[in-house]
């Protein structure tokens, strides 16, 4: 389907009966947002690289315009949101909502890169919920663990 920006967003992509059932236009911009955090499975992208991507492909947009999408269906609850710790400080990341992510998740991220991989690991998520609690913490749910890189190019 070709949009009023020039934009290649598949059909088949199925977020536009999405959106529709949400209340919400599905835009060129919505559905290209959209299409390009399905693209990066589950990567977690910034707003930047969100914009460059659809640069890439074609979709003549604003960056500000990407980032008032993303914060759009942020609130809609389609895409999920997480802050990154960099350098420079914290930045937000993006990445389509899973409708199903499993209790036991855990996210291991370095602390220096930012690089994460999510394990499904029950006894882990366990040792982790009660350590949790035995500090007072309420805990549920995934949890993030970071961890200090033992990698020599890490860039920390």
């Amino acid at each position: 389907m070709s949009g009023t920006h020039g934009a290649q967003v598949p059909a088949s992509s199925g977020f536009s009966e999405q959106l529709r059932s949400l209340g919400i236009r599905p835009t060129v911009i919505r559905l290209c947002v959209l299409q390009t955090l399905a693209e990066s499975d589950s990567q977690w992208l910034g707003g930047e690289e969100v914009f460059r991507r659809m640069l890439k492909r074609g979709t003549a947009t604003g960056l500000a315009s990407v980032y008032r999408v993303i914060k759009e269906l942020e609130k809609a609850r389609l895409v999920q949101r997480e802050w990154e710790r960099g350098l420079g400080g914290a930045r937000a990341v993006h990445r389509l909502r899973r409708t199903q992510t499993p209790e036991s998740t855990v996210r291991l991220r370095c602390g220096g890169c930012n690089a994460s991989v999510e394990v499904v690991d029950e006894a882990l998520h366990e040792g982790l919920l009660r350590a949790a609690q035995a500090h007072g913490m309420p805990a549920g749910g995934p949890f993030t663990v970071q961890l200090a890189c033992a990698r020599a190019d890490c860039v920390r």
